[in-house]
């Protein structure tokens, strides 16, 4: 009978121990969120087609597809006075960035440009993450 708490203890013990390491590991790797982007942009004028274009950073350890932007068109006040969505083609890998170019909503505005959604394609390690042999 003893043995058999014994045996029971230490299964116990085990799983918690293997519990606690896939939360510490869970916690690690946090799945993005919009704020894990950066967005960079300015206004193509001159002999191209007017266009609104940049680059999204993914500063997160995911790789993502089928980025939504929001373009929000802001009055000389600050104020939002209009807006539309657009798509950044292609997966952005983790530490990457991808381009976009979009039509101005309205000329002679103020834009500005986030992340409103992707989907999330695999976790990927950074590779600042691999030391050097």
């Amino acid at each position: 009978m003893r043995c058999r708490q014994l045996v029971l203890a230490l299964m116990l013990d085990v799983l918690l121990v293997l519990l606690a390491a896939g939360l510490a590991g869970a916690q690690a790797t946090a799945r993005p969120d919009p704020g894990s982007f950066r967005v960079e942009w300015n206004l193509r004028t001159g002999f191209w087609r007017p266009a609104v274009e940049g680059y999204v950073y993914n500063q997160s350890e995911y790789r993502v597809g089928n980025v939504r932007l929001r373009v929000d068109v802001l009055d000389a006040s600050g104020r939002r006075v209009g807006g539309q969505t657009a798509w950044v083609h292609g997966a952005i890998d983790s530490g990457g960035r991808a381009y976009f170019a979009i039509p101005p909503p309205a000329q002679g505005q103020t834009y500005e440009i986030a992340v409103e959604g992707f989907d999330l394609l695999a976790r990927q390690p950074r590779l600042d993450d691999f030391e050097a042999p």
